[in-house]
């Protein structure tokens, strides 16, 4: 990436397109796909910009965010460069009917460069957010799976021995899946019903590549086996290339709300689980705490009998 002291938000811009189209040409398609799953707060151009700047990076935040958490950016880290946006109020000054005139505070949308930084630049408490993976996910799988049932809103999953892994009713909203089934195949079967629940964005005709694709990007975040998808593009045009980022646009969109869903799912169960831990550490305590004067006393009595027969 050029290193620029003072990047503007254009050059933020058209660098990402630059890498977008570079990234896509050099078939890296899986990389991009990871990127939106382990970022669904970001954006497509931030995906980008973040996987140009540090291929490695996991959890991405700014510092102010980090030290919410009680961890501070390590010494001579480069920021991550990102395009934000943010409100900001402003007064505008507005003339009523009268003719009077009167100031009144005006949200706005703000776009400008951003900087954060992965979790593997800061330092200090232990991340306790960072909890995706498959022993996780393995230890909640009713958390998990009713989470995802409740992202496809308005339709019911059913669960029956049938020969198929799952049908969709679409008239009646019914997912039917058969017993046994792992968490891989429910998200495919979210996925599908929240892809098709939206409007068309980006090419058209290009089969599942847009389930596959969040399929991909979910699992990439979640930690789970990722499945064996053919995502070439090679066939397509540099018109067709910047098209297609209306479908990732769409993929990162769907996933997003599936990730935020199971991980607020998982992390709620965690501090639930916690808590009660806590509790149960605290009640045994004060029943110490409560028997410790009795076996005193105990002891004290029995040494009195013991006086008493000498």
């Amino acid at each position: 990436m050029e290193d620029k002291k003072f990047m503007t938000l254009e050059d933020l811009t058209a660098l990402s397109q630059e890498k977008y189209m570079e990234i896509l040409k050099q078939n890296q398609i899986k990389s991009l796909l990871r990127a939106i799953g382990l970022f669904p707060d970001q954006t497509i151009t931030n995906d980008v910009l973040i996987l140009s700047q540090n291929p490695d990076a996991i959890c991405v935040k700014r510092m102010k965010e980090w030290n919410f958490y009680k961890r501070v950016v390590k010494k001579a880290e480069k920021a991550i460069k990102v395009v934000s946006h943010h409100i900001e109020n402003f007064n505008q000054d507005f003339v009523d009917e009268k003719g009077n005139e009167y100031s009144q505070e005006m949200p706005k949308l703000i776009c400008d460069v951003g900087f954060v930084f992965d979790i593997s630049q800061t330092e200090g408490k232990d991340f306790e957010y960072l909890n995706s993976n498959k022993e996780t996910i393995a230890s909640h799988f009713e958390t998990v799976k009713k989470a995802l049932e409740s992202t496809a809103k308005e339709f019911t999953f059913e669960y029956r021995n049938q020969d198929s892994n799952s049908e969709v009713d679409w008239e009646n909203k019914v997912v039917y899946v058969k017993d046994g089934l792992s968490v891989n195949e429910l998200i495919e079967d979210v996925a599908a019903i929240l892809l098709t629940t939206r409007h068309e964005e980006g090419l058209e005709n290009i089969g599942e590549f847009e389930r596959n694709a969040v399929i991909y990007a979910v699992s990439s975040k979640l930690g789970l086996d990722l499945p064996e998808y053919d995502f070439s593009v090679e066939s397509l045009n540099d018109e067709g290339l910047n098209k297609l980022k209306g479908n990732l646009q769409k993929v990162r969109s769907v996933t997003k709300q599936m990730l935020s869903n199971v991980e607020n799912s998982i992390e709620r169960a965690i501090r639930n689980l916690d808590k009660k831990m806590q509790e149960q550490e605290e009640k045994l305590e004060q029943t110490t705490e409560q028997e410790t004067p009795k076996k005193s006393k105990a002891k004290t009595k029995s040494k009195d009998i013991e006086r008493e027969v000498q």
